[in-house]
């Protein structure tokens, strides 16, 4: 709902948070014995202010991004593949680097609100490949 015209506009608050939901591991079926580690623990911004999650990780085959929207499964963002991949879709950035991986969202929106998860798949021979389990996930509200 708008405010009456010429009434003063009050600043819209987001906040990026950790969520405690499934692991993204189990919504996927899958297991590992390493963690992923996700951050910040908490951030609140400005609706319109720029911010990033961060996931760091021992080692790598692949990472992926995923968005979680209330009641819904696990939407894939991205796929990054090499140290220094760089993908974009809109407002989203991701980037890969040796040990950790960032998601910047550029001057988030109300339809940004979801929970963020990111999650690894190991360096491993073939048929022994898990991703780690996520213990917290970046939620933006």
């Amino acid at each position: 709902m708008l405010p009456p015209e010429g009434a003063p506009q009050q600043p819209q608050m987001s906040t990026c948070g950790v969520s405690q939901h499934e692991h993204l591991s189990e919504i996927l079926g899958l297991s590992g014995e390493d963690q992923v580690e996700q951050s910040p623990q908490t951030l609140r911004i400005q609706e319109g202010d720029s911010l990033s999650l961060n996931c760091s990780y021992s080692s790598f085959r692949r990472l992926q991004w995923y968005r979680q929207d209330p009641g819904k499964g696990p939407e894939l963002l991205f796929l990054l593949y090499s140290v220094g991949d760089e993908k974009q879709k809109k407002r989203l950035k991701a980037t890969l680097l040796k040990k950790g991986s960032s998601l910047h969202i550029e001057a988030p929106k109300h339809e940004d609100s979801a929970t963020y998860r990111c999650a690894v798949q190991t360096q491993c021979s073939p048929g022994t490949c898990r991703l780690y389990p996520n213990p917290e996930a970046g939620a933006l509200e």
